[in-house]
């Protein structure tokens, strides 16, 4: 049995790790995010402005995320998410 260990050890070093097709390991597109479940269709025109110009009319389940923000792993579908940049400008919206 000893002797047969480095072999197998070989026979292992040896073998190829099969790789997915070129296309597989593409990122799939996102699906287009309907904002009708965190009330979040009022203010989808609002990508590109201050957050500050919509912050006090959000609902009151949403949350405004920095770039360096820390926010719960929690996936809540009637929950707005506001993402903004370091200015404070908004880049997009998402229910979750």
């Amino acid at each position: 049995m000893r002797r047969f260990i480095p072999i197998l050890i070989l026979l292992a070093a040896c073998a190829q790790t099969p790789t997915a097709p070129e296309d597989a390991r593409l990122a799939p597109e996102a699906a287009p995010v309907d904002l009708a479940f965190c009330e979040g269709d009022a203010f989808a025109s609002s990508v590109g402005q201050p957050v500050s110009t919509i912050q006090a009319a959000l609902p009151e389940r949403s949350r405004v995320l920095g770039p360096d923000g820390l926010a719960t792993q929690d996936y809540r579908i009637d929950r707005l998410n506001v993402f903004v940049d370091e200015g404070g400008i908004i880049q997009r919206l998402t229910c979750g």
